[in-house]
């Protein structure tokens, strides 16, 4: 999508560009793929690994775009990638796996008191923001995170609904998975809304790491209160869950640092008409410092 939007200079409609094509058909295959992942896996799991996206774009962007990686680049994406070890670690070794379940299933786990309290404070919160009027980063952030931790449970059950009816078990034949379906997409509508409006006003760097946080926070809570992620885990374990995500958490936050950095100094040597810098070496040191 960058490369399409760097070749588009005259400003001409992106449905010309072969390249816009490519990109929006990769990013439909990647949330198709991202669908599947949440029927195979835990929630616990996938979410927290999204930050794979954030450590990807940096070899991506060396290879398609020349953009050479710097030492903070590559220090966030070892730091990510450690993270994300402990991570898989922890969820595949000590915690109850529900590939798919049926609607009757996801019904008696819905009304559990514990869940109960969980929509409510998200559905509560988020709406208490939104009215509240608020434009700061922690409020869009906030209500993108709530919402998108029901909209990473509802996919699971949907998908699961998908499935089994594939396999020849209807799930279709109750409320369920129709009161499921439109709060995944109104909650998916707001949580896409409110994140472009978090990035249009306070950018990539200050927007990425606290969603990133904040998002895999309520999704990793509601999904071990729903679905028991993480109930036959050992405080250990748990500990090294949580330091694992503090650190690819580290690890986003300097890859999203680093790249708005290179993105400010483009800017101000545009502005200028001219490097910014006042020899070759001085340009070198600042870029080493990334």
């Amino acid at each position: 999508m960058k490369v399409a939007h760097d070749s588009n200079k005259d400003g001409g409609s992106y449905l010309r560009i072969p390249t816009w094509w490519a990109g929006t058909l990769l990013m439909i295959l990647g949330e198709a793929g991202n669908l599947v992942a949440y029927t195979l896996a835990k929630p616990s799991l996938i979410s927290p690994l999204g930050a794979i996206s954030v450590v990807v774009n940096v070899p991506v962007g060396w290879l398609v775009l020349g953009e050479r990686p710097s030492m903070r680049n590559m220090a966030g994406c070892m730091m990510s990638i450690v993270g994300g070890y402990g991570i898989v670690w922890v969820v595949a070794s000590g915690s109850v796996d529900r590939p798919t379940m049926t609607a009757a299933e996801f019904e008696a786990l819905l009304f559990q008191p514990a869940f109960m309290v969980f929509l409510a404070i998200s559905f509560g919160e988020s709406i208490d923001l939104i009215w509240s009027g608020r434009r700061t980063v922690m409020t869009y952030v906030m209500v993108c995170s709530l919402l998108g931790g029901v909209s990473v449970l509802s996919i699971k059950a949907v998908s699961s609904f998908v499935l089994l009816t594939l396999q020849g078990d209807n799930q279709f034949l109750t409320l369920i998975p129709f009161t499921t379906l439109p709060i995944l997409g109104f909650t998916l509508m707001l949580q896409i809304k409110y994140l472009n409006m978090a990035l249009a006003e306070f950018g990539t760097p200050e927007v990425v790491p606290i969603y990133y946080v904040t998002f895999t926070s309520c999704a990793v809570i509601g999904s071990s209160i729903l679905y028991g992620d993480l109930s036959e885990t050992s405080h250990q374990n748990v500990a090294v869950f949580v330091f694992s995500f503090l650190l690819t958490a580290a690890g986003v936050w300097l890859v999203s640092r680093g790249s708005a950095r290179k993105e400010e100094t483009r800017a101000r040597s545009a502005s200028l008409g001219q490097s910014p810098y006042a020899n070759p070496e001085e340009l070198e040191e600042d870029m080493q410092s990334l």
